[in-house]
């Protein structure tokens, strides 16, 4: 029950970044994302990946499963992050920081987040 709570909440703050995206780039963005989410929320669960100081996914141990996984969403989060930056007249590493802070609040109880200082904690 647990991971299908976390799942839906993920989906749904997908779906209101990819909002703000353009329909034509947003379908493929979002199908992708939507592909690659239970993956990762697996990944988050053991402990092998967590929520950066900056948005995006990263390893937190030596483990690098999913290595092209992980890329590949934090490179569509990218291009989410700038097309917000772009519409609210502000930097990429504005949106960063911002979607850095959600991400870390919504982590569920066993995740790693990594704290402003670069050091990362289990929550």
């Amino acid at each position: 029950m647990k991971f299908k709570n976390i799942l839906i909440v993920n989906v749904l703050v997908l779906f209101g970044l990819l909002l703000f995206i353009g329909t034509s780039s947003a379908q493929g963005i979002k199908e992708r994302m939507k592909q690659r989410l239970p993956t990762i929320v697996a990944l988050k669960a053991q402990g092998i990946v967590g929520e950066n100081n900056s948005g995006y996914l990263a390893f937190v141990t030596g483990q690098r499963n999913q290595e092209a996984l992980v890329t590949s969403e934090n490179e569509d989060r990218k291009a989410i992050y700038a097309h917000i930056a772009k519409q609210q007249n502000t930097s990429i590493a504005v949106v960063e920081k911002r979607r850095a802070i959600t991400l870390s609040q919504r982590a569920a109880s066993g995740e790693f987040v990594q704290k402003p200082n670069g050091s990362w904690i289990k929550k």
